[in-house]
């Protein structure tokens, strides 16, 4: 990253900060940190020293052993060590691995018949992930303290303020976000009242960022110029595009909304491992042991190996012995080329998917894709997603140089070059609201109505769109709606105002969120969060009314919901208008 360090403008804030991100992959972790510098150019450095690692590597496994007790007795690459293995087998514990997909949206589904490992007894994702990240702040903590002359006394008075970049694929939204941030907290990584300086970027992002730092890609880069990043990882697939807006200094804005498939290669891992269930019923490999460690074997060599569907690949089963109606010579296991293509079709159309998707929604202005993240190194994948390039004429490149920091390292760019300067919306957002009654619309006739207390009757449940879906957003635009509740006069001490806000995944939002006669939302609405602000103010300053209906006296108390969506986590605020002047109040977001 030497190159990328020498075209940064050195850092202009005051004093010394430091940023540490991680990025904590389905299969993989890696972690990079920045000791910003007032008047120095900002220099990036990885970690590369973990326990028990054979070679210093930038990655270590995304995976934990725990005992009976759901107390983690080994992480990262301690998990590969021969004495632990075995000090795991003795004991019993249970490996922990691809535990980040428990993560994920409801709305993202897994690949039909696949099915993820199971979380360790008495411990939920959240858990897992604190864990993790805490054995991950510890050695963050022992590198720089053992590699800086004043390394220690600097830990001691940068970790206290400092920001935490973590890296979500493109699906998880604010509920994931939220359940990570309280992971970090717990892990130590900020206390409590420093939960705004953890932030987070897609790994999609923080990829591009490190593809154009690292100038693998600087060819490519021309002023207003459309790019699609695909990132191949571990367990999703995000795939976005980009336009190049402006080269000095860098300015991205996403040109057509980013997407996220649970297609990642542990899932060709996964289709490998029921094959050989199947391929191996009741021989002497048909146990759980013997199955994972043909799995393994398949991991390490032939779907890193396999190139070509016509050719023969061959799973090691340990020992010598053949079976020739089964495929097996001298221990090992014989497979086609077309079932080793089989385990690779399910993530292949997912990221052929994906890639038609954003170039239709790019206008088909994409001249040029990107390819990071562990499956593009496979070069079936990396082959056959050539191939669909060329039938769309759309080069696909692959940025050479290590890529197992890339995205630590590029979400180190994201928090300190803000490069990107736009998103495009993934779904529509709004809210409910009432409508006035229409004696005309026999859909508001069948709808449940109330009469306020201004006297006048509404309809219930109708949506009201705040932010469209496919939208460009800039990174400080706000969206705002009215919003306002009816409030009685008299004593009272809760002007506590709680507004859900919903998003709709589908193309066209209906007029009401809720089926006719039923409490259940339509197909495509959800609950995104709960935006919670005191309107007391708001009332105060509010006109007093006469109701018609109750004969007391009673306040319209008006209000805007804000939302900004441009940067990676929606915030959200309450205004109002005091002597012609907004007023913003106080609000949180709430996710379930």
């Amino acid at each position: 990253m030497s190159d990328s360090n020498n075209q940064r403008k050195p850092y202009a804030g005051k004093g010394r900060r430091l940023v540490v991100a991680i990025d904590v992959g389905t299969t993989f972790t890696a972690a990079s940190f920045c000791i910003l510098q007032e008047g120095r150019i900002p220099k990036f450095e990885e970690v590369l020293r973990w326990p028990k690692q054979v070679t210093a590597d930038a990655k270590v496994p995304s995976v934990l052993y725990y005992d009976k007790r759901g107390n983690p007795c080994a992480f990262a690459a301690e998990t590969d060590d021969e004495d632990v293995i075995m000090a795991a087998e003795a004991n019993e514990w249970y490996k922990a691995e691809w535990w980040k997909l428990h993560l994920r949206p409801g709305h993202l589904p897994i690949i039909r018949d696949l099915k993820l490992p199971a979380l360790p007894l008495h411990r939920t994702a959240e858990d897992v992930f604190a864990d993790y990240l805490e054995y991950v702040k510890t050695q963050v903590k022992e590198y720089i303290t053992t590699t800086y002359g004043e390394g220690a006394n600097m830990w001691t008075t940068l970790s206290a303020t400092m920001y935490v970049i973590l890296t979500t694929p493109n699906g998880w939204e604010g509920a994931q976000q939220n359940k990570m941030r309280a992971a970090a907290i717990k892990a130590g990584l900020v206390g409590a009242d420093g939960a705004r300086r953890i932030r987070f970027v897609t790994e999609a992002e923080a990829a591009v960022l490190y593809a154009v730092d690292s100038g693998c890609v600087s060819d490519w880069l021309v002023k207003d110029g459309h790019l699609i990043l695909c990132d191949c990882g571990g367990g999703t697939v995000d795939i976005t595009g980009y336009r190049i807006k402006e080269l000095s200094p860098l300015r991205l804005e996403e040109s057509s909304a980013s997407r996220c498939y649970l297609a990642g290669a542990v899932f060709i891992t996964q289709a490998a491992k029921e094959y050989l269930k199947v391929r191996l019923a009741g021989t002497e490999w048909d146990n759980e042991e013997a199955i994972q460690r043909a799995t393994d074997d398949f991991d390490k060599n032939a779907k890193r190996k396999f190139d070509n569907p016509e050719a023969t690949y061959w799973i090691n089963l340990n020992g010598f012995k053949s079976v020739a109606d089964l495929g097996i010579v001298r221990g090992r296991l014989k497979i086609s080329g077309q079932d080793m293509a089989a385990f690779f079709e399910p993530s292949l159309k997912s990221i052929k998917e994906g890639l038609e998707i954003a170039f239709e929604n790019g206008d088909r202005l994409a001249d040029k894709i990107i390819l990071v993240g562990g499956l593009a190194s496979s070069p079936y994948v990396y082959s056959q997603l050539v191939k669909w390039g060329e039938e769309n004429g759309i080069p696909v490149s692959r940025p050479d140089g290590p890529t197992t920091k890339a995205v630590a390292n590029g979400a180190l760019a994201w928090h300190i070059d803000d490069s990107v300067s736009a998103r495009v919306s993934k779904c529509h957002y709004g809210i409910q609201i009432r409508i006035s009654y229409d004696p005309s619309c026999e859909e508001s006739r069948q709808r449940p109505r109330e009469i306020g207390l201004d006297g006048r009757e509404r309809v219930l449940g109708a949506w009201s769109c705040i932010l469209p879906k496919n939208t460009s957003v800039d990174s400080t635009k706000q969206f705002t709606k009215p919003f306002y509740v009816e409030w009685n006069e008299g004593p009272s001490d809760n002007f506590l105002k709680e507004v859900d806000i919903y998003i709709y995944r589908r193309a066209k939002p209906p007029k009401f969120l809720r089926f006719l006669g039923k409490d259940m939302l339509q197909p495509g609405f959800e609950v995104l969060c709960t935006i919670k602000g005191d309107l007391r103010r708001c009332f105060e300053s509010s006109l007093s009314h006469l109701s018609p209906t109750t004969g007391q006296r009673y306040r319209k108390v008006e209000f805007e919901v804000c939302l900004q969506l441009g940067e990676t986590e929606l915030t959200a605020q309450m205004r109002w208008k005091e002597n012609g002047e907004w007023v913003y109040g106080d609000a949180t977001v709430a996710y379930e």
